[in-house]
């Protein structure tokens, strides 16, 4: 097995957006896609020095688009009918596009809804297989009030990121943790590196 390392972490919430400056068309994303980019962000990652061919994308969103969902559908009894803007945030992988857009990143690219323990795993397989260099892991889990009444679950908003590399100057990923949900390894990896 490849030796893998984390080189860096990051977590959001929606106060984070308030100072946040990610260009004209931050301001029309849904609020899951806004955390997930800020979030890559905060990575501090230079996509510049890298091959982004080479750089994957794994995005677990916990709830899927049910709350972009639920906006777009209120829309309907609106005056012009629903948003064509937020229509396009209606799929979970919407999120990994504004990724894949603003760091022109090329490489393969996986999309889970629910629980986001998955996603280590799968990186560290992209990048095993040969298929990835490295990859941009990412948990969104936004679920707005009307969601939440829905699935019964309390209102949520956050996202975390993870940048996980074959080489570099990282804590390695020990055996075993990459089942490990991702906001703990960034809470690890913030400890580690104080």
């Amino acid at each position: 097995m490849t030796n893998l390392v984390i080189t860096a972490a990051a977590k959001v919430m929606p106060a984070d957006l308030k100072t946040a400056r990610l260009g004209p068309r931050f301001g029309r994303l849904d609020l899951a896609s806004q955390l997930a980019l800020l979030a890559v962000e905060l990575l501090d990652v230079d996509f510049e020095k890298l091959s982004r061919e080479r750089i994957g994308i794994c995005l677990a969103a916990r709830a899927g688009s049910l709350s972009t969902d639920v906006e777009f559908w209120k829309g309907r009894d609106a005056v012009g009918g629903p948003s064509p803007t937020l229509f396009a945030y209606t799929l979970p992988s919407a999120a990994m596009g504004e990724i894949a857009i603003r760091h022109k990143l090329m490489g393969p690219n996986l999309c889970f809804t629910g629980d986001d323990r998955q996603v280590l795993t799968e990186a560290a397989d992209l990048i095993a297989r040969g298929e990835a260099d490295a990859c941009v892991c990412v948990g969104v889990n936004v679920v707005s009030e009307a969601a939440g009444e829905l699935i019964q679950s309390s209102p949520a908003a956050s996202a975390v990121a993870i940048f996980l590399a074959q080489t570099g100057a990282g804590i390695p990923l020990p055996a075993g943790e990459n089942e490990r949900d991702l906001e703990s390894i960034c809470a690890a990896f913030a400890r580690r590196t104080r």
